[in-house]
């Protein structure tokens, strides 16, 4: 299973390095396939891609040779091609990512500091001295501190809040075997009660059976062979009572407080008993006049359904004193269903509040977490109350052993208890109650599931967002700053000012700034306005031009979306 387990988490990493990579490529790629004058050579775009590759296989194993490797090229590429976008952008996902990654895969700090330091010293000394601009060093050093030095400390962040989550897991993982070895230090304690309860039965059994043998021993008239034979029964059902005694006292639990059980006491006892003691209690199903519950019910069956009663009454006193208690029998042809129902306690008085079974406590029937009022010493003198906490655990191990079930849960404000307990006991079933650490933790990972879709679903939008107000503004700008081509060519150089305003759009373009073009008129101010009316024209990057000095128009220029013009735009312009 392990092993299994472990190839799952190799393939894993080697599938998202295998996807990593290509993804890293893109831009390496794109600058050796792109028209532009300065373009990487074939060699310098397979140079690239290998080393880029080989950054990503370092990731796992060296994160800081995989991080320094990556600003490296960034570094050699803004050397050799200075502060230009093939300069800057090929390697800069790669170096931002590798940088993150090391800074999440380091378990100490101090060799990815000492990287940082070295290659920001090295650049500070070698690019100047390799390009003989100052500038280039300086952009080279902010981009060491920006791509590589900002990513590694997010990653360290990332890393701390892994390692913290992690020891908070195995905290909680710490707890849920302690408890489930509480649990079942709660089992075997019911099972010695169970143990108990069968001891005080066959017991009794035996002792009648000896009686009767004894008897038969005594009898006049009877035959000395007989009477022989019924003396060594006798003995062997003495002997075998006593093993029994010795069995039950090896099994039992002297640190577990004594039973409120009363011997052969009955269910209607038992409410009976509920009720002098001041809980209010309702009843139905059961029987009139203080009879015996079903005489089809074996013994252990007719013990496990006063357990029930017992502990769901004893849950009620200690949680929701005060409030009132439901329980209803059915006895059915195949089995008895048990169902107690406790609702909401009384207002605290002095502070307004109810008392309440927390969450936590559903599975243990243990009192953490209690905020109503305290039991009242009646119930303790009564015998309702028994000290030792996970009494819901025994029980169902109780109604688990006769092949019945058990579910414990929170109804409404209230709680409620129901057991289903066959007549003939069959296979051992299940309990419905969760354990608490186990909840906590699917309430934890729920929670970590919900604020991750969250950040993801709120970067989803704000990106969304983004694109809508850049689309919408860029529509904007467009549709209210063309300038019609006739109306274009209608303005004469020389023209008043006042007059060309009057046929101009009503705002010039907002995206032209340090568009390239002819040379603008000494001591004019110059604005752009758009020639196409549609925002996603595939020339919609065309601007007219309009120059004015001294209140006269003394420059018109068309300027197309790629400079130096095309014959086609120069035709266009002298026209």
């Amino acid at each position: 299973m392990r092993k299994t387990l472990a190839d799952r988490i190799i393939r894993y990493h080697v599938l998202t390095d295998v996807l990593l990579w290509p993804a890293l490529c893109l831009p390496v790629l794109w600058a050796g396939l792109t028209s532009a004058e300065d373009a990487y050579t074939g060699w310098e775009t397979a140079a690239g891609l290998l080393l880029v590759g080989g950054a990503v296989a370092l990731s796992r194993s060296v994160p800081p040779a995989s991080m320094l490797l990556a600003l490296t090229l960034w570094e050699a590429s803004v050397v050799s091609r200075g502060e230009t976008t093939l300069g800057i952008a090929p390697f800069l996902p790669a170096a931002v990512v590798m940088s993150y990654l090391a800074g999440v895969r380091m378990t100490r700090s101090r060799p990815g500091l000492l990287g940082l330091a070295g290659a920001t010293a090295l650049t500070a000394l070698l690019v100047p001295a390799l390009t003989g601009d100052l500038g280039a060093g300086f952009v080279a050093v902010v981009g060491v501190a920006l791509f590589g030095a900002v990513p590694w400390l997010t990653g360290r962040g990332r890393h701390q809040h892994l390692e913290l989550a992690r020891s908070g897991w195995e905290r909680a993982e710490q707890l849920e075997r302690a408890q489930r070895i509480i649990a079942g230090q709660a089992r075997l304690r019911e099972r010695a009660r169970i143990a108990g309860d069968m001891h005080d039965l066959l017991g009794h059994e035996l002792s009648l059976i000896a009686l009767r043998i004894g008897g038969l021993e005594v009898a006049p008239g009877l035959d000395a062979r007989y009477r022989d034979a019924a003396g060594e029964a006798r003995r062997a059902v003495t002997v075998a009572s006593e093993r029994l005694q010795e069995i039950i006292e090896v099994l039992r639990d002297d640190s577990l407080p004594s039973s409120p059980d009363l011997p052969g006491e009955s269910v209607a006892e038992l409410v009976g008993r509920a009720r002098a003691s001041g809980v209010p209690v309702e009843a139905h199903g059961l029987p009139e006049g203080g009879a015996r519950e079903d005489r089809r019910l074996t013994p252990m069956v007719e013990r496990a359904v006063h357990r029930v009663v017992q502990e769901a009454l004893t849950n009620a006193v200690k949680h929701a004193a005060g409030a009132p208690v439901t329980i209803r029998l059915d006895h059915l042809a195949d089995e008895t269903v048990v169902t107690v129902t406790n609702g909401a306690p009384p207002a605290h008085p002095a502070s307004g509040h109810t008392g309440g079974r927390g969450q936590e406590d559903l599975p243990t029937g243990g009192d953490h977490g209690r905020e109503g009022p305290a039991p009242r010493e009646e119930h303790r003198r009564e015998g309702l109350i028994a000290g030792g906490g996970y009494g819901l655990i025994g029980l169902a191990e109780r109604v688990r052993l006769c092949g019945g079930t058990l579910r414990a849960e929170r109804r409404g404000d209230g709680f409620e208890l129901a057991v289903r307990l066959p007549h003939v006991p069959g296979p051992a079933g299940g309990s419905r109650i969760p354990s608490p650490s186990a909840a906590r933790l699917g309430e934890a990972r729920r929670r970590v599931r919900r604020a991750r879709a969250l950040a993801v679903g709120a970067a989803l939008a704000t990106c969304a967002g983004a694109a809508v107000a850049v689309s919408g503004f860029m529509t904007y700008d467009t549709v209210t700053s063309a300038l019609p081509t006739a109306d274009f060519d209608r303005l004469r150089v020389g023209q008043d000012r006042a007059g060309v305003e009057a046929v101009l759009p009503a705002r010039p373009r907002a995206d032209a700034a340090g568009r390239p073009g002819p040379p603008v008129p000494a001591g004019a101010e110059c604005l752009h306005y758009g020639k196409h009316r549609n925002p996603f024209a595939e020339r919609r990057g065309d601007l007219y031009r309009l120059c004015f000095r001294d209140g006269r128009l003394v420059g018109k220029d068309f300027l197309p979306a790629a400079w130096p013009p095309s014959a086609v735009a120069r035709q266009e312009t002298a026209r």
